[in-house]
């Protein structure tokens, strides 16, 4: 059962909504995404909170324009794992809700998951959905998307699940709080939390209801250099730096990554029945996205994981 409107934390808010204001290109996205949370369906109460690392002119707009919203200054290497933990120490709801800031949620959004967590099982301590492309204008657009969301593209299966989207998800947050706050900050949580929660046999939730538009218009030199950074952190921190036959090893295997992410890509796409010709038309860039993927886990392996994971936005 959710602890909703009927019995909400002691502060009265049910979600805590948490984002970390990290985008360097599009970065005006934001005011849509606050825009969205302002008109959501349903009477929730709830509190938005962003974890600014920018302090630049986006910001000033949402300090005079969204005074419902707290902004909490950072420092600008702070990283967006550990944005969102700043956010969650100063979060007052029963839930945590994480997205991005280049992310606008459904009108229902909040409806949906509130009834996704009345229907859950027992046990279930977060709750997901799937994501929409919200930007859709090149080719380009659709490569980006594609080559992030293709596997939370609808449908996704209906019920308990082992992974849940990173920028579409809810928690009761007395399940963050209980879990050493190394893991909250180590990496993205979907990596780093997610494994532990199921490993704890708690429980992942997924429903269609909850739906995520990802809206963010890359360049290709941001998205390229975005690329790289998140497998190269990914795979920096997959091994301890110790394991020069595993790394080595690992980083041999990345060569063959390209045909594997293109064919995963593609075999997603194809059995949701859904963006067939946007994949075609996406192909030459996809392309190249999974080599840099490829490239990016190689230097993990090879020279660890570096800064990052401060640089990923």
């Amino acid at each position: 059962m959710i602890e909703d409107e009927a019995q909400p934390s002691l502060t009265g808010v049910t979600f805590s909504i948490v984002i970390g204001l990290v985008s360097t290109e599009d970065r005006e996205r934001i005011l849509e995404t606050l825009d969205a949370l302002r008109n959501q369906r349903g009477d929730h109460s709830f509190e938005v909170i962003l974890a600014d690392r920018r302090d630049d002119r986006v910001s000033a707009v949402i300090r005079r324009d969204y005074p419902e919203v707290r902004l909490i200054d950072c420092p600008a290497e702070t990283s967006l794992p550990e944005l969102r933990t700043i956010a969650l120490d100063q979060a007052q709801g029963a839930f945590l809700a994480v997205t991005e800031d280049h992310c606008v949620p459904s009108a229902d959004w909040l409806d949906a998951v509130s009834m996704a967590f009345r229907e859950a099982p027992d046990g279930t301590v977060a709750v997901g959905g799937c994501v929409e492309n919200g930007v859709a204008d090149r080719a380009l657009d659709w490569a980006t998307f594609l080559c992030e969301y293709s596997a939370c593209l609808p449908p996704v299966a209906e019920g308990p699940a082992q992974s849940l989207p990173g920028m579409n998800v809810v928690y009761r947050r007395k399940a963050l709080a209980e879990l050493e706050r190394s893991r909250l900050i180590r990496g993205f949580w979907e990596t780093t939390v997610h494994p532990e929660l199921l490993r704890r046999g708690l429980t992942l939730y997924s429903t269609n209801r909850v739906v995520m538009n990802h809206s963010k218009k890359f360049s290709f030199r941001l998205f390229v250099h975005q690329r790289f950074l998140y497998s190269k952190y990914f795979a920096g921190i997959r091994f301890e730096r110790g394991q020069i036959f595993r790394r080595a090893a690992a980083a041999a295997l990345s060569l063959l990554l390209p045909a594997v992410l293109l064919c995963r890509i593609a075999g997603q796409v194809w059995r949701k029945r859904r963006h067939k010709m946007k994949l075609l038309v996406a192909l030459p860039a996809l392309s190249l996205f999974v080599v840099i993927w490829s490239l990016g886990e190689m230097a993990g392996y090879v020279a660890g994981a570096g800064d990052a994971l401060s640089r990923i936005e």
